[in-house]
């Protein structure tokens, strides 16, 4: 079986940045450990459908993302926290959902300010769905996200310490 790494983008905007980041660093986290790369889900692409406990391509998605081994959750920051969308597709799990996923919590902000929106907001969100984040949260500002060699070089230099680690993670899941 091979080690899946998958990304979640809560940004309410299609085709956005935080969805290109997301795609570069799912990129970065699959090469560093050999894995199979399933396509991100840009959740603007669900809307309001999310809210509906009983579409069936939301109550299929949610299911497909507790499969994964690892998944990169991202969100743009407003107002100091994760997107309601994003808020509403993980509300959709229950207590535990996630507890064999391994999580990577990825923020995008305007404002150096909120460089902690990751670790203080979306991985407790993360920790109550059961999932894990050992590597930690990565924040990237909006103006980093916006230039792809400067973005793409932001992102190996957070995953080089964590290689290890990730390495680790890769052959506990095998």
């Amino acid at each position: 079986m091979s080690f899946i790494v998958r990304g979640l983008v809560g940004n309410p905007r299609a085709g956005s940045k935080t969805l290109a980041a997301t795609s570069a660093l799912v990129d970065a986290v699959t090469a560093a450990v050999g894995g199979t790369q399933a396509p991100v889900v840009d959740l603007a692409a669900f809307g309001g459908r999310v809210l509906d406990y009983s579409d069936a391509g939301v109550a299929e998605l949610r299911t497909e993302l507790t499969t994964v081994q690892l998944l990169v959750v991202a969100t743009p920051v407003y107002k100091g926290s994760y997107t309601g969308l994003l808020k509403a597709f993980l509300d959709g799990y229950g207590p535990g959902a996630l507890a064999s996923v391994y999580t990577i919590p990825f923020t995008v902000a305007a404002s150096p300010q909120h460089a902690l929106a990751g670790p203080t907001h979306l991985q407790p969100l993360l920790d109550e769905l059961g999932a894990i984040s050992p590597l930690g949260s990565l924040f990237l500002p909006d103006g980093v996200v916006a230039e792809p060699a400067e973005r793409d070089t932001r992102i190996a230099a957070w995953l080089a310490p964590r290689r290890p680690l990730l390495t680790a993670i890769t052959e506990a899941s095998a």
